[in-house]
């Protein structure tokens, strides 16, 4: 896992060097009105736009066919993003996952085990 340092900016973008030597392109952007983070992803082929930031293990699992990355937002409290500080405080904690990772999440959600123990 690859902790991404995010701010307290309501738009950020940034350019993260992946293990495959490609580039990740993540744009945030929190909306005020509805107390929420979005986030759009472009890596090679693949563009995901506008999907909500949400406390998940690999919230991209839906996508583990078609990219080897993943998405874990961990937030302390187990609820969810909700403010523009949540990043920039530690509250919410903002990881890439690499293939292998991915897979072994993906293991526990096809078993129907809990991860958390």
């Amino acid at each position: 896992m690859k902790l991404i340092p995010l701010t307290n900016r309501p738009r950020q973008s940034l350019q993260i060097p992946m293990e495959d030597k490609t580039t990740l392109t993540l744009d945030l952007r929190y909306l005020p009105a509805v107390e929420q983070w979005s986030l759009s992803i472009k890596h090679q082929n693949f563009t995901l736009n506008s999907y909500r930031v949400h406390n998940s293990f690999n919230m991209l699992h839906h996508y583990s066919l078609l990219i080897p990355f993943g998405i874990q937002i961990s937030v302390s409290d187990g609820g969810e993003p909700f403010l523009l500080e949540d990043f920039s405080s530690g509250r919410v904690q903002f990881f890439i996952l690499n293939s292998a990772e991915v897979n072994f999440i993906s293991a526990y959600y096809a078993s129907g085990e809990d991860l958390d123990g």
